[in-house]
This record gives structure tokens, sequence and C-alpha cells, in this order.
């Protein structure tokens, strides 16, 4: 079973376009690093700080981290498996892997959005000393932006993606 799966795919994929390629690549990059970024602190925050996956209660309080893990978790339980969905949905070229792909994309342009603004209005607050570095706005532009060009590239020409 397994290897009649990993030809079908190979077949069907041998000839998918730049954009199938890109879209995957990124769908694929998002969940390892949401899995090691955003699930690790769901259960073990401390470990995550350690790693450096998340601010420390010391940078932005008590408050900050609660406010964190409902977002890790809500990457854990909603994007993750959306973002799953999708892959398994492109590679095997099925017309409904769209629709988890356009939520994944979405919700890429909103954390992003939301987490930038939290963490730009906070800045100033009693026991809040989180800034975002350069790096850290460079990943959310690229989420922003594919995020943007993804969702773009699925109204005008999704099907070729599964086509």
């Amino acid at each position: 079973v397994e290897r009649f799966f990993e030809s079908t795919v190979k077949m069907k994929n041998a000839h998918s376009p730049a954009a199938f390629r890109a879209i995957v690549s990124f769908l694929a990059l998002s969940t390892v690093l949401m899995l090691l970024t955003q699930t690790t602190p769901v259960f073990d925050y401390d470990l995550a700080t350690r790693l450096g996956f998340q601010k420390g209660a010391d940078q932005i309080t008590d408050f900050g981290v609660h406010v964190i893990r409902a977002f890790c978790l809500s990457d854990t339980v909603v994007f993750i498996p959306l973002t799953v969905l999708a892959l398994i949905g492109l590679l095997m070229k099925k017309r409904w892997a769209l629709f988890p792909t356009a939520a994944a994309a979405g919700i890429s342009i909103y954390w992003v959005i939301a987490y930038g603004v939290m963490v730009h209005n906070l800045n100033g607050m009693p026991g809040y000393q989180a800034v975002l570095a350069a790096p850290d706005w460079v990943i959310m532009g690229a989420y922003i932006g594919f995020g943007l060009w993804n969702l773009l590239y699925l109204m005008f020409r999704g099907d070729r993606l599964v086509g």
C-alpha cells in the first residue's frame, strides 16, 4: 500500500507547476515550525523558552505567557491540522485540499498581524520587555506575503494545483 501511494503521488506530481512545489514546501515547513515553536509550549512552556521558541515571563509577564499559550494552543488544534490536511490533499491531487490550503493561508496572514500588533502595543507596559527583532519581522513579512500570494493563486489558478 505504501509503495502504491508513493508511486501515485510521484506520477501525479511529475508535471506540477512551480506554484505547487512552493505551496507544498511552505505548508510542510510551516507544519514543522509550528510543531516546534507552538506545540512545544502547550505542553512545556519552560522548555520552549529555554530553546528560544518563546519569551519567558521575565520578558512578557505571566499574563503575556498565558496569551502566547492561547495562540500556541490555537495553532496546535487548528492551524497544524489544516496544514497537514492540505498537504495530504494536495499530494493526492484532491480538490478538497484547496479549502484547508486557503484556510491555512488566511490564518498565516491573520496570526502574524495579530501578534505583531499585540507585541507593538504591549511595548512599554509594566513588566513587558519583549521586542521583535529584524529576523522576526522578516519571517512575519514572509508569512503575510506568502499567505496573500497563496490566496490569490488559489482564487485564480487553484484548479492547476489539483488538476
